[in-house]
């Protein structure tokens, strides 16, 4: 004869498989996080298919998005459009083409063509580097969307 009841553990399952994940979810892990959103221009015009990346200057995640053809982006640290954590984030900006490899038919492995690989920057490697480009920009509710104005020069 067993001295738990088929209820009581029908109760413990419930407790171990539903509330304790749900407790888990809802702690404190995760900052709070603002909508941040913008446009990247290079020299005057729209860049589409750019990477903007805000890495906190103190501890946490980063923030991605990547532009659409106005060159609008919005930030993502945990869900599309959440935006990015509080506080001075250091902003770095990328697009590069890479060429030179040929793919397989199944479209993912191959080998580089003769001439090797080549990269193409199109928005210009310093503003990738945060070293050469030391752009920061503070995170705080209500912000207006950012203008990142590019040079290619």
């Amino acid at each position: 004869m067993s001295c738990i009841s088929d209820s009581h553990l029908m109760r413990l399952w419930f407790v171990f498989i539903v509330v304790v994940p749900l407790a888990i979810g809802c702690g404190p892990g995760r900052p709070k996080t603002v909508p941040v959103t913008g446009v990247v221009t290079l020299d005057g015009k729209p860049v589409q298919g750019a990477s903007v990346k805000f890495e906190p200057k103190n501890e946490g995640r980063p923030a991605m998005g990547e532009t659409d053809q106005e060159g609008k982006f919005s930030l993502k640290t945990f869900d599309p459009g959440d935006g990015a954590i509080l506080g001075e984030h250091q902003v770095t900006v990328r697009k590069v083409e890479v060429s030179g490899f040929q793919a397989d038919p199944d479209g993912l492995s191959g080998a580089p063509i003769p001439g090797g690989i080549r990269e193409r920057w199109i928005i210009p490697r310093k503003y990738s580097d945060p070293k050469q480009w030391d752009y920061t920009v503070e995170v705080e509710s209500g912000m207006e969307p950012l203008k990142l104005e590019l040079k290619s020069q």
